[in-house]
């Protein structure tokens, strides 16, 4: 089984923050290649199901795939590491944000059923936005269905709420349905001891 937990451990003392998605893409398939010199990596690897719509890295280790989605979601920060500057834009959006962690779910569910030799996949989700660890503050938000908070259990059918007006959901209006069941646990990946400097991680696993 790919350890991508050992993996983050050692590539967080490497790269505690990221300029962008495809820095840490990069940066995390060098590290899986580092950790397993014998696997082969893909970027953005079309799969032969749906080869209009890629998949962040696909390892492929001996005759098993692991497919991996990613997101990394920022708050502003300006700061240095390790000799780099680094500024970070304001993502905001978070409701949406939350939506799209969750289609990253539903996107290795459906690999898992059309990819040969499927082992796992999974989904690591990165940020230095606190509201994604959160729990909403209000229960009846309208996207409290796609709430990604820590020890959330995601499953089954998630909707926006009835109020919400179309051009706030524009482009994710679908319903998601998941086919398995997810507890979202939340971890330390890095602090750069700055104001928004605490990066935290969900790491799940599609079987």
């Amino acid at each position: 089984m790919l350890n991508l937990s050992s993996i983050l451990q050692i590539l967080s003392h490497k790269r505690p923050v990221f300029h962008s998605e495809a820095d840490f893409q990069f940066a995390l398939a060098w590290e899986i290649k580092q950790a397993l010199p014998d696997c082969h990596i893909r970027l953005e690897f079309p799969p032969p199901s749906d080869p209009s719509k890629s998949v962040d890295l696909l390892v492929r280790c001996g005759e098993f795939v692991y497919p991996i989605e990613l997101k990394y979601k920022s708050k502003l920060l300006s700061t240095t590491s390790k000799a780099e500057s680094f500024n970070l834009k304001d993502h905001s959006a978070q409701d949406l944000g939350c939506y799209d962690f969750l289609k990253d779910l539903l996107r290795i569910e459906s690999l898992a059923r059309s990819l040969d030799n499927f082992k796992a996949g999974f989904t690591i989700w990165l940020t230095n936005d606190p509201f994604y660890w959160q729990t909403p503050r209000n229960p009846s938000a309208g996207y409290a269905e796609f709430s990604v908070h820590d020890n959330a259990v995601k499953s089954g059918v998630m909707e926006w709420a009835e109020h919400l007006g179309a051009g706030t959901i524009k482009g994710r209006e679908e319903a998601l349905i998941l086919d398995g069941e997810y507890q979202i646990k939340w971890k330390t990946y890095s602090n750069l001891n700055v104001p928004n400097g605490l990066f935290k991680y969900a790491l799940l696993t599609i079987q």
